[in-house]
């Protein structure tokens, strides 16, 4: 196999070009087993139930560390296109809520349970005190399981624009749960995902209108698709964010998920 090159890295792993139909997406030594199989399943499943992902191939040892092989995909992160043509958003936007409907009314039994992994990433977040944790997992536990479909990390930079159509990629946090868990997540995301963490206040208020601005939307074009109640919603604000602590995150996004979720809890209280 010919190494052609790399192009793209993440906390766990780097993709490599094999060739003109292939890549690899390499994993780095600290990656569990369990992990790289878990993601090699999940692939596996979604693939099969006819939602646009990248055909995986098979596991493999690469230079000495684990690869899974995937299909070669031409296009570019929706990140980007927004970025390019910023008058494009919205309408880009409708089309990424309506994929995330279709995708949370297929199910996958063989995932990994939502509540459980939120519950574990909560308890492992450093910048919450016992009692906090405490609190906000006795909330997680009395909110509804689901069978949706739930990707886990479904944001703008995981969903490729093709001359084919979008194509979601990264299933590496794939649960089985609660289509509005999944949904709380990407409005947080794309609140305040990746903000950096040098801004002076007036382009921070700038971006943070504009974020807010962007999940707006994208909250009222899926709730055309699939229609809920706001409060039942609401309700995962808080494990969701809270969870969200324990990734690596830029410092001033952390920031801002800590006094969401500060705040969130001072409101329950009082209730």
């Amino acid at each position: 196999m010919t190494i052609e090159q790399i192009i793209g890295e993440g906390s766990t792993a780097q993709v490599i070009v094999l060739d003109e139909k292939t890549v690899a997406k390499q994993f780095f030594e600290h990656v569990s087993d369990s992990s790289i199989e878990h993601e090699y399943l999940m692939s596996k499943a979604v693939m099969d139930c006819g939602l646009p992902v990248p055909a995986i191939f098979k596991k493999v040892k690469l230079n000495g560390t684990t690869a899974l092989l995937y299909e070669r995909i031409n296009g570019f992160p929706l990140t980007k296109k927004i970025s390019k043509q910023p008058w494009t958003a919205f309408k880009l936007i409708n089309q990424m809520a309506k994929i995330q409907v279709v995708m949370h009314d297929k199910e996958i039994s063989e995932s990994p349970q939502q509540k459980d992994i939120l519950k574990q990433k909560i308890n492992l977040a450093n910048e919450l005190t016992s009692e906090e944790k405490r609190f906000i997992t006795e909330m997680l536990s009395k909110l509804p399981t689901g069978n949706s479909l739930c990707h886990g990390d479904f944001h703008p930079d995981n969903i490729l624009v093709t001359e084919a159509g979008p194509i979601i990629i990264d299933w590496a946090d794939a649960t089985q749960g609660n289509r509005l868990a999944d949904l709380a997540r990407t409005l947080i995301i794309l609140q305040y995902g990746g903000l950096p963490s040098e801004m002076k206040p007036f382009k921070s208020k700038a971006v943070l209108y504009v974020r807010n601005l962007l999940a707006s939307q994208y909250l009222r074009s899926y709730k055309r698709s699939f229609d809920f109640p706001i409060d039942s919603l609401k309700k995962w604000i808080l494990p969701v964010a809270a969870a969200r602590l324990n990734e690596n995150i830029p410092v001033h996004e952390k920031e801002k998920l800590v006094l969401l979720v500060k705040q969130y809890i001072k409101n329950n209280e009082l209730k």
